[in-house]
């Protein structure tokens, strides 16, 4: 063919792990290289987000930052101790952990015993823990003592102080614990739960005394609570808010769910559960914050109390740390020497398994001691109360109060001590340096810059300190460059605040229509008033929306003066200001029964600025940026005195806002661009949203409005340059769907490029999830609330509430019929009958689920738009509307069903819809011929810019799906690939069809295409796929432009067999090995050591878990013959010299003369004795076969998956199954040569046993080779009683690889350019 003057177009299915293309010419026609045709599928990894990757960050940086404080520690007292022991710091970093034959060869001469600390003759380490217990004893010496010191007990003390130094909620504060500084917080915390819940409640300053000593007592966590309730009038309802609220603050998990009660606050439908103690609170909290919000800041603010209580709790008995620390040593010593005597009385074999069984499964004293991560307080007081209430002795009663109080056999180093702030721990460190200063010029020296290692806290916006470019931000002073930054001297060498600037640039998002421009603030004037416009424009009363007065008077009204606007506030100034005289339903709202929105910081900035004009709008705005940037107030202040010159009195009230988050919208969007429209000249979206009822999709989305235009061009810009990744780096989305964009651009670069010229269309579709969405716990929880309230008459309603109160398992209700049948109460919609059974409804003979706006119209699957209903009443439904009779007989039970949320008001629309008029038709024709998703429209620009003479359109992801279901095309994704190619293909043939049927996609002549044709009902594919059944000519010439038997044409495709598809190769990269450090005792095998100098792993444990780079190789082995195979390189080993490489390989295969042939990456293709394999790492192989069915056998396909989804045989035919189960085993015969012993041969052997099985289990069978040969990673179970092959069937591993018997493969990324090559 002649490439260059054919005109075709290109279609894309882009997903998160795979793009199917497709190329096609004005025909319909599959174009073809060679005797292939063009399409095929591009597969590739799903990008994973940075979760996992910033939680190990975040841990080892953290680590690192101590070892700094340690490091500069000892570089500062280095001559004090050094003078007196100048091996000290060597035995303490890398002696400590060897044993005494290494520690003897790592010292030679200098090795005086078996010794770490000291190694004098007249004081070792055993004189030291003789005279210090604990290092909290030598600390509490040295704050006490005013004699001269050892240096090296000096430096211990102020490493253990520097090491653990303490929290930093009262950063930059005087820490006591006097009690007046948290009273405040606690009636804080008691105000916002207050508002929170709306419960109209007043707490005196007496109450809140009662409760902080209550909470200081001695008593169990439990009587605390109790004691807490008491002095708090609350009815039975809100006790749980308040429950919870001291539970979280004496230290017990809080279900914080619970303690909101007006709305559900939730994290993937779980419950929110907390506890401060938890190691990993800090993961959690920053993980939930997403849908936490405001309520963020509460929490918070509840672990400071809980923190001030606990640490009332360590320091009762001593007055400073280690004073208090001591103290609990000696209870803890003298505790449990009472009771080993106890338990050693009782019975000797409870003895040893308590104190000395090593058992992990144990929950006992050892493993509570020696592996505190595996064994917790709470669990070893649990374990320990059945031990000890066997015991008949009245000493029992003393340890079980004991463990009532949370006070028995503490620990010094607990997790409590997160707790502790580090003021308590400066305080010692200074008591320490005064004493010994005296005696020690260096530390008198630099007694500010020890305390400056202690107190400085890396601000979280400077980053990596270490001036990386790739990575880090931080700007230094100019003439400070080649300078090291340290506590002391941080502030004189980083330029600050264009730091934190350059911190919240890498940070910030860009706008989601305007993808060069950066987000707004949340908390910004204008994103408060868009977000509010938004969600007011929306609202109705009695079914109507707000006149322009009416918003304007509330927002000035109600929105100005207070921060949370609920349903009862808008209802008081309703009557108040007498607007409407009956209010039968107010909707609309984002949360129940309250706006989700504020003007929260219009408020914030009336108050300090006494009104908000032009004259201060952009300073307000550029203010709330920098609160939103500066969390450090210092800087802050700052910028708020030399930049925005405000007086002292606006500074102090600014300080105390905290604004954090970003909108998705940009400042230029909402307030910037503007245009001339029927609103007015220059006029801005946020002033047509005061103008009107219009949401920011219908203003953007309107051509007359203008700002559709405006955007477009904005976002457009021509460039013969190749297609940039940083193109779509800024676009909002996930980085999984980003991936399959450049993907996608790639094979359309590459398509043109063999091709020879731009194509005339490029036709995208991204793919959506697909099935039937479940009902969630929050929507069935919300369904038996409205039960609850709802006042029931009839016994039936009754029954229906109780029958839907005893289902248990919420997944059943992701069957529409039954979630349909509650949200109806039981009864037909249209004739209003009870359904006796519900069994019934699961009869197609009986009932039937109806679209109340008929398929024929618009392919609308929500549950917004379907309905149960009696088969019979729905035959009397013939019109694109219900029948008047029905309408008017059933309409007050819909209004009651609407009222109380049983159905939304979509769905009450549709119902009691009298006419489908003009203009309603070409709403539901504009919703199939028009993708909205605005990532799809970036992309679109994204082609638009390069390819100048190409037409870019998006095709609705479901008119593809509803295409499948209409011509029977079956997408069974555990046979091979190709359904992304035909997905894409398919798109191509909407996109051509419409573009020749319905020019510039007009949705008017679509309407009367319509007209023409009238509605057949029975058609259920929706509008656009059903004028495919019908011819179309071209108004002007007559000629025939469709004709419906060219689909019959196109239908022939789908059984071609020679789809390219082609796998993204993957570098090896990543994390090195598994974090955990296995012990030698364990069965892991090649262990990694921990340091060069504990490098003997069979002594010391080590890594597991080695991740591995791929060689190919030729050497020579230990029999003096040639090698040449593909051999594991640990992944450690990436960047370093060839040499080194080498010198691995002949170690650890015993070879010699080793060349380095080629870096296999991972996903390789390769042939092996006419095999396909995906290699996966060094010794497994996966196949790349593609299985490849006939019609009949897809179809067979098909009714096992829907069988086995739904438990149902009744589609099910042993004869198909067994002929299948026949197919399968010659295709294992011709195309899969690793699989002959391993599988086919198995499944020849039980071919008898296969036709005697259950249908479903027969089907099983089937669907587990299906996953065993498809090509990729998964593996086959089959292991029913009656038939067993064994439950990793198709997995390859334990591969020799041969390089003279492998040809590997290399593609292009559509496989269009490919070659072969042998090693």
């Amino acid at each position: 063919m002649d490439r260059e003057k054919i005109k075709y177009s290109i279609g894309l299915d882009i997903g998160t792990s795979s793009v199917g293309w497709a190329v096609v010419d004005n025909n319909f026609k599959l174009l073809k290289k060679g005797n292939k045709n063009m399409w095929g599928s591009r597969l590739f990894e799903t990008a994973e987000t940075a979760a996992n990757r910033r939680k190990n960050r975040s841990t080892r940086r953290r680590y690192n930052k101590r070892r700094e404080r340690i490091r500069l520690l000892q570089e500062l007292m280095a001559n004090m101790v050094l003078s007196v022991d100048p091996l000290f710091f060597i035995r303490l970093s890398q002696i400590t952990f060897l044993d005494e034959e290494d520690k003897s060869a790592l010292l030679n001469d200098k090795y005086k015993g078996n010794y770490n600390l000291f190694i004098e003759d007249d004081y070792n380490d055993q004189n030291f823990y003789n005279n210090f217990k604990t290092i909290y004893h030598l600390r509490n010496y040295l704050c006490q003592t005013t004699k001269k010191e050892d240096p090296r007990l000096i430096y211990l003390a102020l490493h253990h102080i520097v090491k653990y130094r303490g929290n930093f909620l009262y950063e930059k504060q005087d820490f006591s614990l006097d009690v007046s500084r948290i009273e405040e917080d606690l009636e804080s915390v008691l105000d916002k739960i207050n508002e929170f819940n709306d419960l109209g409640m007043v707490f005196d300053g007496q109450t809140i005394i009662k409760i902080l000593n209550i909470l200081k007592e001695n008593s169990n966590r439990s009587e605390k609570i109790d004691k807490c309730l008491k002095q708090i009038a609350i009815d039975k309802k809100n006790k749980q808010v308040f429950k919870n609220l001291f539970n979280g603050i004496v230290g017990n998990q809080f279900n914080f769910t619970k303690m909101i009660s007006d709305e559900i606050i939730q994290y993937e439908d779980e419950d929110i559960k907390l506890k401060f103690s938890d190691v990993n609170f800090e993961n959690k909290i920053e993980e939930y914050s997403v849908v936490l919000g405001e309520y963020f800041e509460f929490i918070e603010l509840m672990k400071k109390i809980y923190s001030w209580i606990t640490l009332n709790n360590i320091l009762k008995s001593g007055n400073s740390i280690s004073g208090a620390m001591i103290n609990r040593y000696d209870m803890h010593h003298n505790d449990l020497k009472k009771l080993k005597r106890l338990i050693k009385e009782y019975d000797r074999k409870v003895y040893y398994e308590v104190f000395r069984n090593q058992s992990d499964k144990l929950k006992n004293y050892y493993n509570y001691i020696n592996h505190p991560g595996k064994v917790s307080r709470e669990e070893f007081y649990k374990y320990l109360k059945k031990v000890l209430d066997k015991i008949n002795n009245e000493e029992v009663n003393y340890f079980l109060m004991k463990i009532e109080e949370d006070e028995l056999l503490l620990k010094q180093n607990d997790r409590d001590n997160g707790a502790i702030p580090y003021q308590l721990n400066l305080n010692e460190m200074k008591e320490i340096i005064e004493n010994q200063s005296k005696f020690y010029e260096d530390l008198k020296i630099n007694k500010d810059k020890l305390i400056s290692i202690l107190t400085f806290k890396i601000p979280y916006y400077y980053g990596p300190l270490d001036g990386n470019d790739k990575y880090g931000w931080l700007i230094k002073y100019q003439d400070k460059k080649q300078e090291r930054i340290t506590p002391w001297n941080h502030d004189e060498v980083v330029d600050i605040e264009e730091t934190a600037s350059a911190f919240i640039e890498r940070l910030t998002s860009f706008c989601t229509y305007l993808p060069d421009e950066p987000v707004m603030p949340k908390n910004s004037l204008t994103c408060n008033m868009y977000e509010l416009l938004n969600e007011l424009n929306k609202i109705r009363v009695n079914g109507k929306l707000l006149g322009k007065d009416i918003k304007t008077r509330i927002i000035e009204d109600l929105f100005m003066n207070k921060k949370i606007i609920k349903e009862k506030d808008l209802k008081k100034w309703f009557d108040t200001n007498k607007i409407y005289l009956e209010i039968n339903e107010i909707s609309g709202y984002q949360k129940d029964k309250m706006f989700s929105t504020s003007l929260s910081s219009w408020i914030d900035f009336k108050k300090i600025f006494g009104i908000i004009d032009d004259s201060n709008y952009l300073v307000i705005e550029r203010v709330i940026k920098d609160i939103t940037i500066f969390n450090e107030k210092n800087i802050l202040k700052k910028r708020l005195k030399n930049i925005h010159k405000l007086s002292n009195e606006q500074i102090k009230a600014i300080l105390k806002l905290n604004y954090s988050g970003w909108s998705r919208l940009s400042y230029e969007l909402i307030k910037g661009i503007k245009t001339d429209n029927c609103y007015g000249s220059s006029v801005t979206i946020l002033e047509v949203m005061k103008e009107t009822n219009l949401n920011l999709m219908q203003i953007i989305s309107d051509d007359k409005l203008g700002y559709k235009k405006i955007i477009d061009e904005k976002n457009c810009f021509e460039t013969d340059k190749k297609f940039n990744y940083d193109e779509i780096k800024n676009l909002a989305g996930s980085p999984a769907i980003k991936k399959g964009i450049w993907q996608a651009l790639q094979i359309i670069e590459e398509i043109t490029k063999y091709m020879k010229h731009q194509p005339k269309n490029v036709y995208i579709e991204f793919a959506r999830e697909e099935g039937v969405k479940k009902r969630t716990k929050t929507q069935i929880k919300k369904l038996r609330d409205i039960y609850k309230d709802l006042d029931l008459q009839s016994d039936h309603d009754i029954w229906v509430r109780n029958k839907l109160n005893q289902e248990k398992d919420y997944r059943k209700f992701s069957n529409e019929r039954l979630y349909l049948y509650y949200t109806q109460m039981g009864k037909c919609i249209y004739s209003g009958e009870p359904i006796e059974s519900i069994d019934d409804i699961f009869s197609d003979e009986l009932y039937e689920v109806d679209h109340i706006v008929p398929r024929s119209i618009i392919k609308d699957d929500s549950i917004d738009n379907k309905v149960l209903v009696k088969r019979k009443e729905n035959q009397r439904k013939s019109n694109d509307i219900i029948p008047l009779p029905i309408r008017e007989r059933q309409i007050k039970r819909w209004k009651y069903l609407l009222d109380h949320k049983l159905i939304s008001q979509k769905k009450y629309f549709n119902l009691i819809r009298n006419e489908m008029d003009l203009r309603t038709i070409e709403k539901f024709i504009n919703r199939q011929l028009v993708e909205t998703r605005q990532i799809i429209k970036h992309v679109a620009n994204i082609i638009d810019n390069h390819y100048v003479n190409s037409s870019v359109v998006a095709i609705r992801a479901n008119i593809i799906h509803d295409f499948r279901i209409k011509y029977n095309i079956y997408k069974n994704r555990n046979i091979n690939d190709y359904h992304h190619g035909h997905d894409a293909y398919i798109a191509c043939v909407i996109g051509e069809y419409m573009k020749i049927r319905y020019p510039q996609f007009n949705a008017k002549y679509a309407y009367n295409e319509y007209m023409r044709h009238g509605n057949n009902r029975h058609d259920k594919s929706g509008f656009i796929l059903n004028s495919m059944n019908y011819e179309s000519y071209d108004e002007d010439t007559g000629e025939i432009i469709w004709h419906p038997d060219t689909i019959k044409k196109i239908l022939k495709c789908f059984n071609y067999r020679d789809c390219y598809i082609t796998k993204k190769l993957e570098s090896s990269d990543g994390e090195l090995f598994d974090a955990t450090i296995y012990s030698p005792k364990s069965n892991k095998k090649d262990l990694i050591p921990v340091n060069k100098l504990r490098a003997n792993s069979n002594k010391y444990g080590g890594f597991s878990g080695v991740k591995y780079i791929i060689y190919a190789i030729e050497g020579i082995d230990k029999k003096s013959l040639v090698v040449r195979k593909i051999v594991k390189v640990p992944l450690i080993y990436k960047d370093e010299k060839p040499e080194k490489v080498i010198s691995y390989i002949e170690k650890y295969n015993n070879y010699k003369d080793v060349k380095l042939l080629k870096v296999i990456k991972k996903n390789q293709l390769i042939e092996i004795d006419g095999g396909f394999y995906y290699i996966t790492s060094p010794t497994e192989l996966n196949t790349a076969w593609q299985l490849v069915l006939n019609p009949r056998e897809n179809a067979v396909v098909y009714k096992i998956n829907h069988a086995l989804k739904n438990n149902v045989d009744k589609e099910l035919d042993i004869k198909e199954l067994d002929s299948l189960y026949l197919s399968l085993i010659d295709k294992l015969n011709n195309y899969y040569p690793k699989y002959q012993n391993t599988i086919k041969n198995k499944i020849i052997d039980l071919h008898e046993q296969f036709k005697n099985l259950s249908l479903l289990d027969a089907a099983k069978v089937i669907e587990q080779l299906l996953v065993a040969m498809s090509a990729g990673p998964q593996n086959g179970k089959i292991e029913l009683p009656n038939f067993k092959i064994g439950d990793r069937i198709g997995r390859l591993k334990g591969q020799d690889i041969l390089l003279d018997k492998t040809i590997f493969y290399y593609q292009s990324v559509t496989g269009l350019y490919s070659k072969k090559v042998k090693l």
